[in-house]
């Protein structure tokens, strides 16, 4: 009877006289940074909902101050300036959100614009962008495509 004879693994023992050089291992990912806050849709409904009752007459504009970037602020200023609320009311009726990157947020909805007196009712598209800033969400953008 013969002895059975030992082999290396060629993928795991080196050859006899065989020097190995270590491979470098790739640099690890940089661990993903969560919010702080977590984005609720419920979170950006209410403020996209307190901007349109601003734009309505239903709100006084200083509710406003701290919910949305001065960029925004100043829009709504002008906007209500040159058009005055007369009669026309603003309903958000869907808000859906993505979030590209941890502290920001951007959000499309339906808008729904009825006139007093008139049965009839119009669809618009709204677009807005969120920013975490000091552990709140400000709106940054707000934009109503009108036809």
């Amino acid at each position: 009877m013969t002895t059975p004879t030992l082999r290396p693994l060629r993928t795991y023992e080196p050859i006899r006289g065989q020097v190995l050089v270590p491979v470098r291992r790739p640099a690890p990912a940089p661990p993903v940074v969560q919010p702080l806050v977590t984005p609720d849709n419920g979170q950006f409904m209410l403020i996209a909902t307190k901007i349109l009752e601003v734009l309505d007459g239903r709100r006084p504009l200083g509710h406003l101050r701290a919910l949305v970037a001065d960029p925004v602020y100043q829009a709504a200023i002008t906007r209500l300036r040159t058009t005055p609320p007369v009669g026309v009311r603003y309903q958000l009726s869907s808000i859906h959100s993505c979030q590209p990157a941890p502290e920001v947020v951007e959000a499309c909805g339906l808008v729904e614009t009825a006139r007093h007196g008139v049965r009839e009712r119009r669809a618009h598209a709204m677009a807005c962008r969120f920013e975490l800033h000091e552990e709140r969400w400000r709106c940054v953008y707000f934009r109503i495509m009108f036809r």
